[in-house]
């Protein structure tokens, strides 16, 4: 019995080493996730069974051999301190995650408090099970195609009122494998918790059916739910996708695909496929690149793309590749985006997300918020663990920050705003000048955006930090600030400030009113002047 102690308790030791520093080359990087993964997201209960094991063997006979008894104690004491490092670990991922998105270059968001640090919870939080909500509803295997796996359930409560916003969840499985009852489960349950309507669903997976099956299925889901979700209580115009590793892949790409790609002749009724951010969970975010590219995400993800996935070499087919990767799909119109990324990822390597965030923030208009967990392993999120529930309000207040119902505009106040400023001043105040515009005699769209204006997003108040954001923007776009005198109906503010877009595209500006959550942009020709939506 002394020696089965000392085998487990070194296994354990083991494992908790790797989970603190897995290897990342070789057969280490194989191990390394399956090894790791249950000592870095499982330490309560690794320290329960080492005290167990010592109890067991305390009743069964202590060991005579000294040497022994000194082993087991010594494995045991390594043990119980690697796993209570590993706790420790889990409740500092709270501030890295607070910190990460109070600090975003765009739109700064406040994570409240976990909802398991309120008292008589924080033993679900130990045990780390994800309890469901109470009153949950559930519709499950409602079929969306023809195929078994074609199947999607639809999550609520009886206490949901109708109109609610939709998280639509992909789950990973390295497109092979995984079950729409198996993951995420802390994340949703916490959605359902707050009134959102939760739909997740199967998709057909490899190697019976290569790609693109995976991104069509997921096409397919979107569809159904832009159809039939408002039967359940949802809001089809307030849908966030989110998914995990594979999933989070099929979730970002319904997030930046263009409107018809993908989808299914039955389908060619949708007018609005639009999604209002996407939340990717340590996903494949990129599949394509030279050598050393593969060598840094790792030869096995090529070796399962092309044998099992895709199922035709790369080299051949590089436009495939590239069509599937996320991070070639980023433009100027990108919805927003919340990436969560473990540090100790041995399946998807940490750079893969920094890359992405990194191009996303230089090309896109829209916001991103980037968290990188400190020691975390791939698919950290299936145990309602502390780390799980800070990156799960993470999600939340992501999600309700771009998920907010808009206010209707009256009649009165769009025709308020039928023509342009009647003075407008392109002012530096870097430099100290100002120069008047004849708007009038500008061609193209004439775009406003405005902290100050009632077009502005209903749901913000801090107008000095939209004003900060606009800042930027100008910079990095080479736009130029400016204040539009006496265009405020209302009579509460003299002035606007914001952004003048001369000479750019109709879609750009509609992109930039959407990323700043405005409601209506200029056109502004010789001609004159008309309102249009965003």
């Amino acid at each position: 019995m002394a020696y089965l102690v000392a085998a487990i308790s070194l296994w354990m030791t083991a494992s908790a080493l790797t989970s603190l520093r897995p290897g990342r080359r070789g057969l280490f990087a194989a191990f390394a996730y399956p090894v790791g993964w249950a000592a870095g997201e499982l330490p309560v209960q690794a320290i329960i069974t080492q005290l167990a094991l010592l109890a067991l063997l305390r009743w069964w006979g202590w060991p005579r051999d000294e040497w022994l008894d000194t082993l087991v104690l010594v494995l045991a004491a390594f043990v119980v301190l690697e796993n209570l490092a590993l706790i420790v670990v889990q409740f500092l991922s709270r501030r890295v995650v607070r910190r990460a998105l109070a600090e975003s270059p765009r739109r700064p968001l406040r994570v409240g408090r976990p909802r398991d640090d309120r008292a008589g919870s924080w033993w679900r939080t130990m045990l780390q099970i994800p309890f469901h909500p109470r009153h949950m509803q559930f519709a499950t295997n409602i079929a969306y195609g023809p195929h078994r796996r074609q199947v999607l359930d639809v999550w609520r409560t009886s206490l949901t009122p109708w109109g609610a916003p939709v998280i639509v969840y992909f789950h990973g499985g390295a497109w092979t494998f995984g079950d729409k009852r198996e993951q995420g489960r802390p994340m949703l349950h916490e959605f359902v918790s707050r009134g959102w309507v939760v739909v997740t669903s199967n998709y057909r997976l490899a190697p019976g059916h290569a790609w693109p099956a995976h991104i069509i299925d997921a096409k397919r889901v979107l569809g159904w739910v832009k159809k039939n979700v408002a039967n359940y209580g949802g809001d089809p115009d307030r849908v966030v996708v989110a998914g995990g590793s594979a999933g989070g892949q099929l979730a970002s790409l319904l997030a930046l695909c263009l409107a018809d790609e993908w989808a299914s002749p039955d389908q060619s009724d949708i007018a609005d496929w639009r999604v209002r951010g996407c939340i990717s969970l340590y996903s494949v975010l990129e599949m394509t690149g030279d050598e050393a590219h593969w060598h840094g995400l790792g030869h096995g993800l090529r070796v399962l793309l092309e044998r099992r996935v895709v199922q035709l070499p790369y080299g051949e087919n590089p436009s495939l590749y590239l069509q599937m990767s996320p991070y070639h799909r980023i433009s100027h119109d990108a919805p927003p985006f919340l990436v969560v990324q473990g540090g100790n990822d041995t399946l998807v390597d940490v750079h893969v997300a920094r890359d992405f965030v990194e191009r996303f923030r230089r090309d896109a208009l829209a916001p991103i918020y980037y968290v990188q967990l400190p020691l975390t392993q791939h698919a950290f999120d299936h145990t309602a663990s502390p780390r799980t529930s800070s990156t799960t309000r993470a999600a939340v207040a992501f999600a309700e920050s771009v998920a907010f119902r808009r206010r209707p505009l009256s009649a009165e106040l769009l025709a308020s705003y039928q023509s342009p400023p009647v003075q407008v001043l392109v002012d530096d105040g870097a430099r100290g000048w100002q120069e008047a515009i004849d708007v009038a005699t500008r061609r193209g769209s004439f775009f406003v955006v405005s902290a100050d204006n009632p077009f502005s997003n209903p749901v913000a108040t801090d107008n000095e930090q939209r004003r900060r954001e606009l800042n930027d923007l100008a910079r990095a776009r080479g736009l130029v600030g400016l204040p539009a005198i006496g265009r405020d109906p209302t009579g509460s503010w003299p002035d606007e400030w914001g952004l003048a877009v001369f000479e750019q595209t109709l879609e750009f500006c509609r992109a930039l009113a959407r990323a700043f959550d405005q409601h209506a942009i200029y056109e502004v020709t010789p001609e004159g002047c008309r309102v249009l939506v965003a």
